[in-house]
């Protein structure tokens, strides 16, 4: 996917102009998840993913509670689907901004060989592992295709408004813009998100404990019911084939993703 047709958050086209058919802010939205997940889709593609999942949880649902598990079984198997999007998209998140000081100073080492910020740019990118190549190759295209320097940084920080990324862009538009001691400031960007990366680090280490308690307590109940189901349970049938059932499930199920969701933001409070 190029820098023309990465969709941003609200699902627009980034860096030129909006395609046709452009989707709606549901599917723009879940197409950015999919992006940052390094997962190129189409809204086709992504219509029909869903489509899939939805589909083998409502048989799973179909067998474990006939016609009344099936809705159960839908909903389980997509929002399932989008937390593990989700996760992947923080996984290569961290990633990226893991690789970004490294970038910045070969970035910074070609000023100082004599290379102007474009060309150094350019061979800071071609030796830049995944992720993070993907990400700045458009950057290096643009460049090579000749485009000014700044207003190539400047695109760049308006796709990248995130934390150390939007940040790295900016300091990078600004030093196309500025000159001067170009190669000073950009290390100076490095080395402020490479501390910020390890004070990132240190704070889930030690939240570590925190996080699996909570990914037990949410995961417990669900869990228990899925078990509970495959044994046949007389508990299970009846939230499975009872109209109060199905009120109590419901209720449960709702409860306990609220109670997810509450202490992920209190685990992830500097996410």
């Amino acid at each position: 996917m190029t820098a023309d047709n990465v969709p941003d958050r609200n699902g627009r086209a980034l860096g030129g102009c909006a395609p046709s058919g452009r989707p709606g802010a549901p599917v723009g939205w879940l197409l950015t998840m999919a992006h940052e997940a390094d997962l190129q889709l189409t809204p086709t593609q992504l219509r029909r993913g869903l489509g899939a999942v939805a589909l083998l949880g409502a048989g799973f649902g179909a067998l474990q509670g006939g016609l009344v598990g099936v809705p159960v079984g839908m909903v389980v198997a997509v929002v399932g689907a989008l937390v593990a999007l989700k996760a992947n998209g923080h996984r290569r998140r961290r990633s990226l901004e893991a690789q970004l000081p490294g970038f910045l100073e070969a970035v910074a080492r070609g000023l100082r060989t004599g290379l102007q910020l474009g060309p150094a740019t350019v061979e800071a990118a071609a030796v830049t592992p995944p992720p993070l190549k993907e990400e700045v190759a458009p950057v290096a295209d643009e460049l090579g295709r000749g485009l000014r320097a700044a207003d190539v940084f400047e695109r760049w920080a308006r796709r990248h408004p995130h934390r150390g990324a939007g940040l790295a862009a900016a300091a990078m538009a600004f030093a196309a813009a500025a000159g001067g001691a170009r190669a000073q400031a950009i290390d100076g960007v490095a080395a402020t998100l490479r501390d910020r990366a390890a004070l990132e680090l240190e704070v889930r280490s030690l939240t570590s404990q925190a996080r699996a308690s909570a990914l037990m307590i949410a995961a417990l109940p669900v869990g228990f019911l899925l078990m509970s189901s495959s044994v046949g349970d007389r508990s299970a049938n009846f939230l499975f084939t009872n109209r109060l059932g199905l009120v109590l499930l419901a209720m449960g199920l709702s409860l306990d993703a609220l109670g997810a969701l509450w202490m992920h933001r209190i685990v992830n409070a500097r996410d």
